[in-house]
């Protein structure tokens, strides 16, 4: 069979960035996973043009992956480091594979939002990277995002369209559960997003992902997150309501752009 009928890309790399031209030096927009597929949108030499699954269209590398004719059709997805507290480069948090692995959960199943803090726990040390959601690297935005997906939530890429998505749902700071999101940012603009461990704490990506407080009286305060504090949201809320849309009709609704540190 000829490239030209196949029309999926499949990820074999642990992750492959996705990027905003068919060029290394483009902005990375963000990031898919072992075993995911996305539909082919446009070829030029050795560059797809892909479509995410949270809407998001950019460029990545064929050698990332391989073409297909048909989707590739996982069975389970990593959730869990090792034994160690690691997670393999191969198959990173997010990867979707075709067998149970250490680690794995079924790809049909999802672990609840009482789950989130428990899961995003895992995640700490693991650094900062720009477009980054596995335990590769995260974005502040791309922890939301991944976390979320795993605990049967599905949400858009940025922070600010993570806002707009729970903006019916906004709460005072200080009544926040473990779970709810906080976002941060200057002149109303969103640039950070983290989740609330309930009370005056938060696990966010900021240089590595991490646990810092909000509290004044704490000397490990993060004062830089207080005086950027825009909003705080309710995941509990949202979930019970009903109001989740795929992120496809999400995307018909907010337009994109990259906007997370």
């Amino acid at each position: 069979m000829s490239n030209s009928n196949k029309n999926w890309f499949i990820i074999t790399s642990g992750v492959a960035p996705v990027y905003k031209e068919a060029n290394f030096n483009s902005p990375c927009l963000t990031e898919v996973v072992y075993g995911e597929s996305r539909r082919i949108l446009i070829r030029k030499n050795n560059w797809l043009k892909i479509s995410c699954e949270d809407g998001y269209e950019g460029w990545v590398n064929s050698f990332y992956g391989k073409l297909s004719s048909k989707k590739n059709k996982p069975t389970h997805i990593i959730v869990y480091p090792n034994k160690n507290g690691l997670f393999d480069p191969k198959f990173p948090f997010g990867a979707k594979v075709t067998e149970k692995l250490p680690g794995t959960i079924k790809i049909t199943e999802s672990l609840g939002l009482d789950q989130i803090i428990p899961i995003a726990k895992n995640l700490i040390g693991i650094p900062y990277k720009w477009g980054g959601k596995t335990s590769l690297g995260f974005d502040c935005s791309g922890l939301v995002q991944s976390v979320l997906s795993i605990c049967g939530l599905d949400v858009l890429r940025d922070a600010y369209q993570q806002q707009e998505f729970f903006a019916e749902d906004e709460i005072q700071f200080g009544s926040a559960e473990p779970g709810d999101l906080h976002f941060f940012g200057k002149d109303g603009k969103i640039t950070h997003v983290g989740f609330s461990t309930g009370g005056l704490g938060i696990i966010h990506s900021q240089g590595k992902v991490k646990v810092d407080s909000l509290d004044p009286s704490n000397e490990k305060v993060n004062q830089k997150l207080i005086d950027m504090t825009l909003s705080t949201h309710s995941i509990q809320r949202k979930f019970r309501t009903g109001k989740c849309l795929p992120p496809a009709q999400l995307m018909a609704i907010y337009s994109v752009g990259p906007f997370w540190f």
